[in-house]
């Protein structure tokens, strides 16, 4: 239930942003919650009989600017005008997930313990931030010892690490069913190497 209100705010936001109305920055559930947020659209790319998704964009915060129903408005609304000549007809054709994000703490970047398919990672250098979701890690193969080396390759050697708990909604079908993914049943999570 939650995560269907949560999508179908998010998908509020950005029809409002594409028409030019007001965004929905109030809603009586997810104004009572303070998380970071990401929004992520993929689009369905049918080529003959087979359907596969594409990713168009992904944006967001780790850490909460005010409550959940007015930063996941905020970063849907960017995340589709940062997409070029994005279209109501491309938001009917995309599926979207939320990922919220909490207990942000500081890491020493040991994977002894690391929650594979539940924690996600964001390093500084230099005032520049990157974010490493569990989706992606599980979706490009970045588990194990391969995290931090994928963190260094992307930043240089990193200034702080912090890990983060989230929790992932994603629709099945555009506008469609809502599902809580559970990315640490994965067969991929369970094998993970520390080497």
């Amino acid at each position: 239930m939650f995560g269907s209100v949560l999508i179908s705010h998010v998908r509020s936001a950005m029809l409002n942003k594409l028409r030019g109305f007001p965004l929905p920055l109030e809603n009586p559930e997810l104004s009572r919650v303070r998380a970071g947020v990401f929004v992520t659209l993929e689009a369905l790319v049918r080529s003959g009989s087979l359907e596969r998704r594409e990713l168009r964009g992904s944006l967001g915060v780790v850490s909460p600017m005010r409550d959940l129903a007015h930063d996941s408005a905020k970063v849907a609304a960017r995340l589709v005008k940062s997409i070029p000549r994005f279209s109501e007809f491309d938001l009917r054709r995309s599926v979207v997930e939320v990922t919220l994000v909490e207990g942000l703490t500081e890491w020493d970047g040991s994977l002894v313990g690391f929650r594979w398919g539940r924690e996600g990672v964001a390093a500084e250098v230099g005032g520049r931030q990157l974010v490493v979701l569990p989706q992606t890690m599980v979706e490009r193969g970045i588990l194990g010892g391969a995290l931090l080396r994928y963190v260094e390759s992307q930043l240089g050697p990193p200034e702080r690490l912090f890990k983060f708990s989230t929790r992932i909604f994603y629709e099945l079908s555009p506008g469609g069913e809502v599902i809580e993914r559970e990315l640490w049943k994965n067969r991929l999570v369970k094998n993970v190497s520390f080497i």
